[in-house]
């Protein structure tokens, strides 16, 4: 009797260590585990603390230069042109005469004047030449100030007032500078672009009419950071970002608008005033995780 209880008590014993050993096990894998999600989970970036500078936002626009004025000039009698006093290309000034007519009926000497200072740009007819009343003369242009005509998007258009300083390298290599002296306020039903004329000094004559331009305008203001090209990224639906953390150490995305390319650095738009912006580390963590954070202070503008 007492060996068979003997058996039992070793048995329960084999039992009870066989179990605490198990349970050491599963403890120890519990531990693992939760230190392996830890580690997946809690990273490690470097974020830069940047405070946004008052940035001049620059609309850039393809155009075209256009004439102040460029008129064609009508006969307001009919005759025979029997004198043309002025040629192709000579300058003339408001209310010099272009045309000498002859009306025989009326025994008469119709004149066709030029209507403002210019330039006599062609003329439409030839001496013994006969012309109806309303009938084109000849063709006046004047090209100071010369107009850079471009089309503002409707996203920019708020950007651009009247008054604003632009430039332009006109397709020769020609680099001019104006300023913004009308703004659409109605769109083109088309493109839904609004149309800004930009006025240009011109008194040697040296831009031409029709000719094509790349323009920047200077627009308002704007709060704008200075990053690095390299931390930009792509959100879910293919938008530019770049990745942040809030208060609480949550990463974020941010949709942004580059506003200018400089060699120290892209300035960004879409941003609050302070944020801090992840520098390094950007490209392991995702939206809504919690990560360890090292600061960095930002170097003043240049």
């Amino acid at each position: 009797m007492k060996i068979r209880q003997t058996y039992i008590t070793s048995f329960l014993t084999l039992v009870l260590a066989i179990g605490w050993m198990l349970s050491g096990m599963l403890s120890d894998q519990g531990i693992e585990a939760k230190s392996k999600i830890t580690l997946e989970t809690i990273s490690s970036v470097t974020v830069l603390n940047s405070n946004a500078f008052e940035r001049v936002k620059k609309i850039k626009v393809s155009g075209v230069t256009e004439a102040d004025r460029l008129v064609k000039i009508r006969a307001e009698a009919s005759g025979t042109v029997v004198s043309r006093p002025v040629k192709q290309g000579q300058f003339v000034k408001k209310d010099q005469l272009i045309c000498q007519l002859y009306n025989a009926g009326r025994t008469s000497y119709p004149k066709v004047n030029a209507p403002f200072d210019g330039y006599l740009e062609t003329f439409s007819v030839k001496e013994g030449d006969y012309l109806n009343t309303g009938a084109v003369c000849a063709t006046i242009i004047d090209p100071d100030p010369m107009r850079l005509i471009g089309e503002v998007s409707e996203k920019e258009i708020n950007f651009v007032n009247v008054g604003s300083k632009a430039r332009a390298e006109l397709i020769s290599g020609k680099k001019v500078e104006g300023i913004v002296s009308f703004v659409s306020t109605s769109a083109n039903k088309g493109t839904r672009t609004f149309r800004v004329e930009i006025d240009v000094k011109n008194s040697d004559r040296s831009i031409r009419d029709g000719v094509s331009a790349q323009i920047e305008i200077e627009g308002n203001t704007i709060l704008a950071h200075r990053i690095s090209p390299s931390i930009l990224m792509l959100g879910e639906d293919g938008e530019l970002g770049i990745r942040t953390v809030n208060e609480d150490n949550l990463v974020e995305f941010n949709q942004i608008e580059i506003l200018e390319d400089t060699i120290d650095g892209i300035w960004i738009s879409g941003l609050p005033r302070n944020i801090k912006i992840i520098t390094i580390g950007q490209e392991y963590v995702f939206q809504g995780q919690t990560v360890n954070v090292k600061e960095v202070s930002q170097s003043p503008e240049v």
